[in-house]
């Protein structure tokens, strides 16, 4: 090096200018050309034939299918569930291997991280939170954060959930979004069904099948409200009221902050979330708002803690109603802050609003796609439906948490739900060091190198046929009921077949809270109403598109037929 660094000084300046133009183009072509489709000791793994544009990789088919379906296609075309791809020129192995997750996700954990873009999208909008640390300083504080998520607050957070989900039921009533018994005759008349597609397209229109008059509601809008609201009541001891009425400007901001996750060629490129794109300025916009908002509500909390104390000679009040008394999240971490034992004004307001933003977009998605499958499934919504009304009947309209997952099939339909549609239905991982991954089905194990890309996808796994069966594309609830674990041997520590909300030390520490936030919900809205497929879904049999953003969400929206149930 000392020699070439002499040589060109002595060089003139139009040699020496070509010679650093050559390096760097020689180096370039050996980075996205020659490294990743000749060299890579994974080139030999099978997959899709990269574009005969070579610097486009593999985007092309990416892109002509549905989030996640070209890859799903791959995985069914490449039998050995380890395969590649190229994401433009950087070689991609996508896993549906059950061993080779379970690994992963467990004893290699330590070795397989997030990569550094995804974690710095996260601490840019979200500040240093469980989405971002990394090693012993994610341990400890998961370790202290674990405590929000016990018996107790569960147990605490049933109620809260009921209140919001009556809200829902109440709007509904009230605004006459929804048909029943009651109605007259709906605007415009009512239509032959299989002349009534296009009128469908719109909510509120109201058109008739088997006799029975229904509306069309777009449901997602709604479930934002709702598990807005609800996450609310567990973040910070009280809801946005976003069902009644409009959100306003600070949840604007949030709003803002979501879309920024969308996933996109652009997003998925290096730095691109420091690119001063019109959708990235607007986020950083939206992020100084939100969080001078939750400064507000921290500052707020906090003050009537020290009064409570105060007045109580010191110690925080036992009354139930006391503000020490909540059950919240913030609440937990200010009352620990001001014992002594919790994190700075700062910490709590990066944990709070990233509880905000991972229970809110993700069950919101959940909701939205269990109500989709349920409308297309006419005789397991009536049997879901059934069920329901008695646990209504016996627990006097208030169940509990202890109630609610004690229905069979209310747990059955969510987990269902939820194999199909994991609201996040991939995850990356980079290797740290060179690894040796472990293989089902007889194969040998596989050595891939330091800086590997290994994509974990969920939505693919839980719809393996080699794991779940010939009616691995259907919804059927019924699978859950022989047995928790459908999918044997592969459950831990052999492998993992189903992990919807993640697995191991980066598995999703609210997983609980929102399968009750889920099960509330649904076990609320479908005692009281009737939900089917419109003439247009009818029509599409039963096909709906959906996108990426924070979670995997149908588009445009979830339109189907509502009623007052009989």
């Amino acid at each position: 090096m000392t020699f070439i660094k002499s040589s060109l000084e002595k060089a003139p300046p139009v040699l020496s200018l070509t010679v650093a133009l050559a390096t760097v183009l020689t180096y370039g072509i050996y980075k996205t050309w020659l490294y990743p489709f000749v060299l890579d000791p994974l080139t030999h793994i099978p997959g899709p034939k990269p574009s005969k544009i070579w610097f486009l990789g593999n985007m092309v088919g990416l892109t002509k299918k549905k989030p996640m379906m070209a890859l799903y296609d791959w995985a069914m075309q490449y039998p050995g569930s380890i395969y590649r791809y190229y994401w433009f020129t950087r070689l991609t192995l996508l896993t549906s291997d059950p061993v080779t997750v379970g690994y992963v996700l467990g004893k290699a954990n330590d070795n397989w991280l997030k990569s550094k873009g995804t974690e710095d999208m996260f601490e840019q909008n979200l500040g240093s939170s469980l989405l971002s640390m990394k090693g012993a300083e994610h341990t400890s504080h998961r370790k202290y954060l674990a405590k929000g998520f016990k018996h107790t607050y569960l147990k605490s957070m049933t109620v809260a959930f009921q209140r919001v989900a009556q809200d829902l039921v109440d709007e509904w009533k009230k605004k006459a979004a929804i048909a029943g018994a009651e109605d007259s005759e709906p605007v415009g008349g009512v239509l032959p069904i299989q002349d009534e597609v296009k009128a469908t397209s719109s909510p509120g229109t109201a058109w008739e099948l088997n006799g029975k008059l229904y509306k069309t509601v777009d449901l997602e809008p709604w479930f934002y409200s709702l598990t807005l609201d609800s996450i609310g009541e567990f973040a910070l001891g009280q809801g946005f009221d976003a069902i009644k009425s409009p959100i306003g400007e600070d949840f604007e901001s949030y709003r803002i902050i979501v879309e920024s996750f969308k996933v996109s060629l652009l997003t998925l490129l290096p730095f691109s979330n420091w690119i001063p794109t019109r959708t990235n300025r607007r986020a950083w916009t939206a992020v100084r708002h939100f969080n001078a908002s939750m400064d507000e509500i921290v500052r707020t909390r906090k003050q009537a803690l020290i009064k409570e104390i105060e007045d109580h000679n010191g110690e925080f009040s036992t009354d139930e109603g006391a503000t020490s008394q909540k059950k919240d999240m913030l609440t937990m971490l200010l009352v620990d802050q001001l014992v002594g034992e919790g994190v700075s004004d700062l910490q709590i307001r990066h944990d709070v609003f990233t509880a905000i933003f991972a229970g809110h977009e993700t069950t919101s998605a959940s909701l939205s796609w269990t109500f989709y499958q349920l409308a297309s499934n006419p005789d397991i919504q009536s049997r879901l439906r059934e069920e329901t009304r008695q646990l209504f009947k016996d627990t006097n309209g208030s169940p509990l948490y202890d109630d609610l997952n004690s229905l069979p099939y209310l747990n059955a339909v969510v987990r269902e739900s939820l194999r199909l549609w994991s609201p996040i239905p991939l995850n990356l991982r980079v290797s740290v060091e060179d690894d040796h991954l472990p293989r089902a089905y007889g194969q040998e194990p596989l050595f891939v190198p330091a800086g590997t890309n290994l994509q974990i996808p969920m939505f693919i796994l839980q719809r393996d046929p080699k794991i779940w069966g010939p009616d691995a594309l259907e919804f059927n609830p019924d699978r859950w009921l022989s047995t928790d674990k459908p999918c044997p041997p592969y459950v831990p520590p052999n492998g993992l077949c189903y992990f919807p909300f993640y697995h191991g030390k980066r598995g999703c520490i609210g997983n609980k809270m929102a399968t009750l936030e889920i099960k509330t919900h649904l076990a609320n809205l479908v005692n009281q109403f009737e939900f089917v497929q419109t003439p247009e879904l009818q029509a599409a049999k039963g096909e709906i598109a959906w996108q990426w953003s924070v979670s995997l969400k149908p588009v445009p929206g979830v339109h189907v037929g509502v009623r007052l149930a009989d």
